[in-house]
């Protein structure tokens, strides 16, 4: 009797705790390597690690400048593609900033592939678009928590070798902007990883960058709520990082993961949750950006690329 008494009593934690292991299995999938204390305390090892294996690619390869053949160019966005073998839209997404001559970059915001042994297909995906040939540091990308689940940041790193860094493109008339990418893949940015985002910012303050965009995996708004409690940032850390955006003028905020496009503005900054494009979903759209003086953005939906 006491120890229904009891339970009845804790019935909260219980579904609480249970909330929080079921969120933790469909973030990191059949492997089940949960990650409770990036969810419980906002950091975890497992970013501290993945940024010290960037930082180690990124001591030996400078972060690049492309550049833009107008002052108004053109940036191809995706995200949550979730390849498998299939890999139509992909190839879809890839000729159609390969052909776009105002378009010196693309960005994916995660989720490349869903599941195991699929980066080759991701990779292999550019050569197979007819007439085109990869365009080397134009395809910049973040890791998703697919990526990093199932064992599989080891594959994500050899393939794209880094998931903390940031780019600059620079126009005709030396106009320049930044771009921050950086890992969320666990939910967290982690304490080490947001000291880099810090410096960063810092730097940045000491350039006239005439736009400055973040890149991540992981949104900072819930509305829908269809990825669970995997689906954005806890409540302290969304407020430390959208603050910091804010105070050093980040102008957009560009994530992924909800496979359902958001458009929020904060403040000074808008916030973007570009669609999904994956081969289930029934609406992909990719998300194309005009860059000038003032960035304008629309939604492609994927069926409309020749």
């Amino acid at each position: 009797m006491c120890n229904i008494e009891f339970m009845k009593k804790n019935f909260l934690i219980y579904i609480c705790f249970l909330v929080l292991l079921i969120g933790s299995f469909i973030a990191c999938g059949p492997e089940f390597r949960l990650d409770l204390i990036g969810n419980i305390a906002g950091t975890s090892p497992r970013i501290d690690q993945r940024l010290a294996d960037s930082e180690k690619y990124n001591a030996t390869h400078p972060f690049v400048t492309l550049h833009a053949t107008e002052e108004n160019y053109h940036v191809y966005v995706c995200t949550d593609t979730h390849i498998t073998t299939e890999v139509a839209r992909w190839q879809s997404f890839i000729d159609a900033y390969h052909k776009d001559i105002l378009c010196p970059v693309a960005i994916h915001l995660g989720d490349v592939v869903d599941a195991q042994n699929h980066f080759d297909d991701v990779y292999n995906a550019f050569a197979a678009v007819p007439n085109n040939l990869i365009k080397k540091d134009t395809m910049m990308v973040v890791a998703g928590n697919h990526d990093i689940c199932f064992s599989q940041w080891p594959a994500f790193l050899e393939t794209f070798k880094t998931s903390t860094y940031y780019f600059i493109v620079e126009t005709p008339q030396g106009q320049q902007d930044l771009y921050i990418m950086f890992d969320s893949a666990d939910g967290t940015v982690g304490s080490k990883q947001l000291e880099w985002i810090k410096a960063t910012l810092a730097w940045a303050a000491e350039k006239d960058f005439r736009h400055i965009v973040a890149c991540t995996h992981t949104h900072f708004f819930m509305r829908d709520g269809s990825q669970g409690v995997a689906t954005n940032f806890t409540i302290e850390e969304t407020y430390t990082l959208l603050n910091l955006f804010q105070s050093y003028g980040v102008d957009m905020i560009w994530t992924g993961h909800d496979h359902s496009r958001e458009v929020t503005q904060y403040k000074d900054m808008t916030c973007i949750i570009v669609d999904s494009m994956t081969d289930e979903d029934k609406s992909p759209h990719y998300m194309l950006v005009n860059m000038g003086n003032k960035i304008t953005f629309d939604f492609i939906p994927i069926s409309n690329i020749e």
